[in-house]
């Protein structure tokens, strides 16, 4: 069994110090480098992850910080960036299609009144990167602004990330906060699909990618609009990757959103989420990326340690 990774030292000791063990999670220092588009994750000389905070986009696309690419530790492509079919799948990103008057997801809104995906004027509004406050392989916080599409400010998001080595791989930890600015904050989704959440679209080897579930089922189409404390997909040519949802997450186990190509949360499916003046709405997920599927009853045991963790970065 190979140790884990630490950036910098090639492959760390048991003993190295770096290391602060969680269950079956290593905290172990990747190195991170800021850029002018945010923050890499290396371990060693290998990019891993790019979290793209401040890049310019179409508004059509209602432009939002994203991890892309993210690779496995031997070099698998795990993300696909902007593909020509939907430009605003941005890799891993949180996407919301409805927020009071404002599209945060990208592209056309489905309108019950048409049944087709319409161009909507001034409806594109962005998550805005207003700053990073800690900077930190193992804890990255970042403050952002939800603009609507005449940026006007609708909300307030503290998002904070970490990556951690595990056998086989890493894990990242991403934790949210989003408070509203006025009254109140309507979440809503596609009045079709009604995807909205932490969502991964996959790169071209996990185009057709093999789901299964913490329930059970296999097969994206068996787990689309089904609740699950977790789901996993194995792509075709090797790597893996599983989403995780944790229990202090409200409407959980989450509904899932899941296509051949695509790993998503669909917290709105069973309707819109009102966010009161004064509260706030906090999501904690898990996201993995291994080489190999280590099976459903390891991914139970590695979802058992985090559902038992405190729903924050640890």
């Amino acid at each position: 069994m190979e140790a884990p990774l630490c950036a910098g030292r090639g492959f760390c000791p048991d003993d190295c110090m770096c290391q602060t063990r969680i269950g079956e999670i290593t905290m172990c220092a990747f190195e991170l480098r800021e850029n002018a588009l945010g923050v890499e994750i290396h371990a060693g000389d290998q990019l891993l992850a790019l979290y793209r905070a401040t890049e310019e986009l179409p508004r059509s696309e209602s432009p939002k910080p994203c991890f892309a690419p993210l690779y496995t530790l031997s070099g698998q492509l795990v993300t696909e960036y902007r593909p020509p079919d939907h430009a605003w799948h941005t890799g891993l990103f949180f996407g919301w299609v409805h927020v009071n008057d404002a599209n945060l997801w990208g592209g056309r809104w489905y309108l019950p009144e048409t049944k087709k995906y319409e161009d909507v004027a001034d409806s594109h509004g962005v998550q805005q990167h207003d700053g990073f406050t800690a900077l930190e392989a193992d804890g990255v916080t970042e403050s952002l602004s939800w603009l609507d599409g005449r940026d006007q400010l609708m909300a307030r998001e503290s998002r904070s990330f970490g990556f951690y080595s595990t056998e086989g791989g890493y894990c990242l930890r991403i934790s949210m906060r989003i408070e509203p600015a006025g009254d109140r904050l309507v979440m809503g989704a596609s009045r079709a699909a009604r995807y909205s959440g932490l969502v991964l679209r996959m790169g071209p080897s996990f185009a057709e990618a093999d789901h299964y579930c913490s329930e059970g089922r296999q097969g994206h189409a068996d787990i689309m609009h089904q609740h699950a404390r977790w789901v996993g997909a194995r792509g075709k040519s090797g790597g893996f990757v599983a989403l995780m949802d944790h229990p202090s997450n409200p409407r959980h186990p989450v509904t899932w959103f899941t296509r051949a190509n695509l790993l998503g949360t669909g917290l709105l499916i069973e309707g819109d989420l009102e966010i009161a003046a004064g509260e706030c709405l906090e999501l904690h997920h898990a996201f993995f990326v291994l080489d190999q599927d280590p099976g459903p009853t390891q991914i139970e045991s590695l979802y058992a340690d985090f559902a038992a963790s405190p729903g924050e970065l640890p």
